[in-house]
């Protein structure tokens, strides 16, 4: 008996899409070759699940490895606007994208959208990259409690920067790129959200309803970036690091705060402050989440100073 498709029920609430990998020939003339995304095209638009974790081929050719980066990233940009502008015409088996960067062999797929779609065979094909889970699985559990349970500050600080320069998502920290709280790990392990080549930053939210929590915790992750810091001073020599406790707060004009909330806002912001002063770093305060994000995107050198 001859079997099709057609002999088995189609699952709901899918897609159908054509996808393949990109492949990064880092030497040129050489056949070793490395998937640094998967494009995914169908008649929703398109998706490219490029890899997250690129800083793997440091370990393989150190310093020239960036070389490799800059053709991935620029390629990446390359592909984005040829199937923005040609539809499914630009995936084409063999295309050479970029210097190094060519579209491997195209083959048809199922699943709930295209951005499943190119995220399950990235998963499956690519040594350079980790799977992330969807925001709706995020779980509720931190190592700090109280305050920290509800900060989602730091995750949506990672996707604003991905959408910008992915690369950059390689220096949050693990818990972060997977979309979750850290557990409880013991009092002797410190806690980074970001680290960088030229920014260490860990960021929390302060709030007028759970100022003192906050405070608390705040003060956690600010002796966790001492402790970085002074890690990092053994290392020398290198070009030292910028040291920063980002905090997201409401302004003080907000129509939402009571004259005694933004009082005591004040007094904790100055109460942070004189530790930080005394702890060597910087404490920044900001008021949105595309702030904190360009504040990074600066530090690194993605984007101009204004």
């Amino acid at each position: 008996m001859a079997l099709s498709t057609s002999n088995f029920p189609r699952p709901e609430g899918t897609v159908r899409g054509r996808w393949a990998p990109i492949y990064l020939s880092p030497i040129l003339g050489s056949p070793e070759r490395f998937i640094i995304a998967v494009a995914a095209v169908g008649l929703q638009g398109f998706h490219i699940e490029a890899a997250n974790a690129l800083n793997r081929l440091e370990c393989l050719y150190g310093v020239a490895a960036e070389t490799a980066l800059f053709a991935a990233e620029v390629a990446l940009d390359e592909l984005r606007t040829a199937l923005a502008t040609q539809g499914s015409a630009a995936l084409a088996e063999g295309l050479l994208v970029f210097s190094g960067v060519s579209v491997g062999t195209v083959a048809e797929g199922e699943a709930r959208s295209l951005e499943q779609l190119a995220k399950t065979w990235m998963g499956a094909l690519s040594s350079l990259y980790r799977y992330e889970p969807p925001l709706t699985t995020v779980e509720a559990h931190t190592e700090d409690g109280g305050a920290g349970a509800s900060d989602r500050l730091p995750i949506l600080v990672l996707e604003h920067v991905k959408q910008i320069a992915p690369r950059l998502s390689d220096y949050f920290s693990e818990h972060i790129r997977a979309h979750r709280r850290r557990r409880g790990q013991g009092v002797a392990r410190i806690s980074i959200d970001f680290a960088g080549p030229k920014l260490v930053a860990n960021f929390a939210t302060l709030q007028a309803s759970t100022q003192a929590q906050a405070v608390d915790l705040i003060k956690r992750k600010m002796f966790d970036l001492k402790v970085r810091r002074d890690e990092d001073k053994k290392g020398l020599p290198f070009e030292p690091r910028e040291h920063e406790m980002i905090i997201f707060t409401p302004p003080r004009d907000s129509p939402l705060l009571t004259e005694k909330q933004i009082e005591r806002l004040d007094e904790a912001l100055h109460e942070l402050g004189e530790q930080s002063e005394r702890e060597g770093f910087v404490l920044q305060a900001m008021h949105a989440v595309p702030e904190i994000g360009q504040r990074l995107l600066q530090a690194e050198g993605r984007i101009p100073l204004q």
